[in-house]
């Protein structure tokens, strides 16, 4: 079953029920997956109305929110309607592809509604919270970015996202991709001006697992496919999120590549993409790092580290 939390609450009643309602969709397609998900036949019937409901769902719901910022005079209209676009173009466009092809494995459809899940948790937290005040994202860091600064801004990121109190540190401001446990890491780049920007992060799958039982419950632990997904996506968000907070970059940024560094050894990904800043954290709920091989605020703030 997938939680729902107050943490998502805007307060605007048809927003909210609105939200409800995204995540009731997700969930009826998990379990008719759950059910009948090994009938090729089924299968296609599954992502066929899911696409149907989600994507008449998510247009109406977006088209309601954009009227209402329009309404406001938000200030983040332009980008937040650049994020609704991304999803719809980016996200339903490419299972609106696999369905045309005829045929979609079990694997994809936990794909869909993971990938489906990991953008709302982050969208609704982050962005939709800033249309009502909610967070402190309307407060973007832009300069004296230190060590301190960083840990603060990730702290703030995951209880808002999440509702976790991760209490992380830097231990490393020159990671090279040692072995910290068991990790789930993934390369994401980012284009934006026709500029490239690469992000590899992981996450030790404990620290991953006890996020998925929270979303998911119980069952996280047999649905992989789904978990990885979920996290896939989610991260990709957070870490674009995490920079425009500290630079107030509100420029479209596109999510080009998304990828597990399955078979990959961690250490020459990091060593190729030659990192301007690559940062080890340790937390109350296990390790995790980000390596960026762009010049930005994140750079800045790992020259301020002494640690």
């Amino acid at each position: 079953m997938i939680a729902w939390s107050d943490n998502y609450l805007m307060g605007i009643a048809e927003f909210d029920n609105e939200h409800k309602k995204l995540f009731q969709i997700a969930e009826q397609i998990l379990n008719r997956l759950r059910v009948r998900g090994d009938e090729e036949g089924i299968r296609m019937f599954i992502l066929r109305e899911g696409l149907k409901y989600l994507n008449g769902y998510f247009l109406e719901h977006a088209a309601h929110e954009e009227a209402y910022m329009k309404k406001i005079g938000y200030e983040g209209y332009s980008l937040h309607k650049m994020q609704h676009d991304d999803f719809r173009e980016c996200q339903l466009t490419r299972y609106h592809k696999l369905m045309e092809s005829g045929a979609c494995s079990k694997e994809d459809i936990w794909d869909f509604v993971g990938s489906g899940i990991g953008w709302l948790l982050e969208h609704i937290t982050t962005a939709d919270m800033a249309i009502v005040g909610k967070g402190e994202f309307s407060k973007p860091i832009k300069a004296d970015v230190n060590a301190t600064a960083l840990e603060e801004e990730i702290n703030m990121l995951f209880s808002v996202t999440l509702n976790i109190e991760v209490r992380s540190k830097i231990v490393s401001s020159n990671y090279n991709g040692d072995s910290f446990g068991k990790a789930v890491c993934q390369r994401i780049v980012y284009e934006t001006g026709g500029r490239k920007k690469t992000v590899i992060s992981g996450i030790e799958r404990s620290f991953m697992m006890k996020v998925a039982k929270m979303i998911y419950g119980d069952t996280a632990l047999d649905e992989m496919d789904l978990v990885l997904s979920t996290v896939e996506t989610f991260g990709a968000q957070f870490w674009l999120t995490f920079y425009r907070q500290l630079t107030g970059d509100d420029s479209q940024i596109i999510v080009r590549e998304n990828q597990f560094l399955i078979g990959r050894t961690l250490k020459d990904e990091i060593r190729k993409m030659r990192p301007a800043a690559s940062l080890l954290f340790t937390s109350d709920m296990g390790k995790f790092f980000v390596a960026t091989n762009s010049e930005c605020v994140i750079a800045k703030g790992v020259f301020n580290h002494t640690g």
